[in-house]
């Protein structure tokens, strides 16, 4: 028997995000007969020094990290590694990395954190042979271990959700949760089809679970913590139009008790006829990626929609009166401060600001094509400068790929986020002004305060 310890770490969030995919490597471990344990920082923000006293005083034979790329989950890494690597008992077990961030650049993050191994990839099947590599046996040929993505993925044992506070988890705030609602995130297939150049793609394709597996885990979730609003955060819940209609019926024909449900979404599939279905089954709210409203910008980045597209699809989506999460970035290749001045325009019309939306640059993450883009025109030497200098802040420009000098371009970034925060904070404050006159002019007995839900 293998014993195992994954480590959550401390997100500075006052209410953390169930950590998914660590309950997922724990059910694999102990359904193949291994000890696994969990490591929650993120709960109890605890400091780095406690981890390694922690070590000192277990027994683990492998110790796991996973983190995606980005500034702050990339210092992270670094202090829990060093960490993990004072530990009096280092040499006793084998430290692995995996994630998004260190699936793009094993041979780096090897180095860097002083880890043994990195697992590319889906992590299930791998971890279960990392044990074979002995502190003994690995060298530099040996970096990485493939993470081979399950076929059927049904076949893959639900997230051990009995080994976490659930409790405390279940109380993650979505943007139409209501104080009484217990929300938990929730994966209804793995992957996505399209090849957008700003993103990385561990594992190609979009891999659908059986709906009924879906609704079996929920109702599983209901019953044992009174689940009643699910966050499907697959990278992409609306894959095709029939993905949306074979899905979307299922969850009708299940009956369940009383629920709603969040999920990523694609505008070109963003019709009438579907819209109508995901909302009888129970949708409240659809994440898009919008990215950019002009057509040549859209191109470039392969993102697979055009202007008119994204328009209809969020007009379609307000007239069904679910709420569209708005995400946009600038900065791409063709990015002028006349496509800037279309999505602020965009969002000032069709925002619902039930969450503060503003614009970002975009990042060239490594693994991701404008990585590459960005090495091969000089903007970029290599991984290291993107984590050690450039990649300062996911709200400050990593690569600027527009004509636009950096001090104009941050702030042009200021005034059209300015605008943001401002029609934001008007929306908001014009609700609570609404709920003081019922209280005072149609004396409203249902009002408990002006407290944040």
């Amino acid at each position: 028997m293998i014993s195992y310890l994954f480590i959550v770490y401390d997100n500075r969030s006052h209410g953390p995000i169930f950590p998914q995919g660590v309950a997922y490597l724990m059910a694999a471990c102990k359904a193949a007969g291994h000890k696994a344990d969990v490591y929650l920082q993120d709960i109890h923000h605890l400091p780095d020094e406690h981890l390694t006293q922690f070590l000192d005083n277990s027994e683990y034979d492998v110790v796991g990290l996973g983190f995606v790329a980005g500034y702050y989950p990339y210092r992270k890494a670094i202090s829990i590694s060093r960490a993990v690597n004072r530990s009096k008992r280092r040499g006793d077990f084998i430290y692995v990395l995996g994630g998004h961030g260190p699936s793009a650049a094993p041979e780096y993050f090897r180095k860097k954190l002083e880890a043994d191994l990195v697992v590319q990839g889906e992590g299930e099947r791998a971890m279960l042979v990392v044990k074979e590599y002995t502190n003994e046996g690995i060298d530099n040929a040996c970096i990485a271990i493939e993470g081979k993505p399950a076929s059927d993925i049904d076949t893959l044992h639900w997230p051990l959700y009995e080994e976490f506070p659930i409790e405390i988890y279940r109380l993650m705030r979505l943007p139409t949760s209501k104080e009484s609602d217990f929300a938990m995130p929730i994966l209804s297939g793995r992957g996505c089809k399209w090849k957008c150049t700003f993103c990385y793609r561990m594992v190609p394709g979009f891999r659908p679970r059986d709906p009924w597996a879906v609704i079996e885990e929920m109702h599983y979730l209901q019953k044992e913590w009174n689940i009643n609003h699910f966050d499907f955060n697959d990278e992409l819940l609306m894959s095709s139009k029939e993905r949306i209609h074979i899905f979307c019926e299922a969850l009708i024909e299940a009956k369940l008790k009383p629920f709603k449900w969040d999920c990523s979404g694609r505008l070109n599939y963003a019709k009438p006829e579907e819209l109508k279905l995901m909302k009888r089954a129970g949708c409240e709210y659809i994440n898009y990626g919008i990215e950019s409203l002009d057509d040549r910008v859209l191109r470039k980045m392969r993102k697979g929609l055009s202007a008119q597209q994204i328009t209809e699809g969020i007009q379609a989506t307000l007239k069904e009166e679910l709420v569209p999460g708005l995400n946009f970035m600038w900065g791409n290749i063709g990015d002028t401060e006349e496509t800037l001045g279309e999505m602020v325009q965009f969002l000032l019309a069709h925002d619902r600001c039930m969450e503060l939306r503003t614009i970002r640059p975009v990042t060239p993450y490594p693994g991701s094509p404008l990585f590459d883009y960005a090495v091969e025109n000089g903007y970029l030497e290599d991984v290291e400068d993107f984590y050690e200098h450039k990649h300062i802040n996911s709200d400050l420009l990593t690569c600027n790929f527009t004509e636009i000098p950096d001090e104009r371009f941050h702030e042009l970034l200021l005034l059209a986020n300015a605008k943001l925060i401002n029609n934001y904070s008007i929306t908001r404050m014009d609700r609570r002004l609404f709920q003081a006159f019922n209280l005072y002019k149609m004396k409203d007995k249902s009002f408990r305060g002006f407290r944040p839900t």
